[in-house]
């Protein structure tokens, strides 16, 4: 699995890529991330207002919403990721 964090306006796009049958798992990661913000080490978890989420094959695409007093940062969210996403699924 492969994915790339870019900024889009105020939101951020995590576009996923080689996943296999894991995207039902990442998901659940990010939907974990959201639910227990309080667990994550970069507090970005608690930023994050709505997830969009949309797939094509083994590519997925997650489209995060900040709340309206914040804003997402990239390198935040790659540590949720770390922390969040299954390892069999973090190569």
């Amino acid at each position: 699995m492969k994915y790339h964090i870019e900024k889009q306006g105020d939101e951020v796009v995590i576009r996923f890529e080689k996943l296999g049958n894991q995207a039902q798992a990442v998901v659940a990661a990010m939907g974990r991330c959201r639910q227990s913000a309080w667990a994550c080490p970069s507090g970005e978890c608690m930023k994050i207002a709505g997830m969009e989420t949309s797939g094509d094959g083994d590519a997925l695409a997650v489209r995060l919403k900040p709340r309206g007093d914040s804003e997402l940062s990239i390198a935040g969210l790659g540590e949720c990721l770390k922390y969040q996403l299954p390892k069999e699924i973090q190569d």
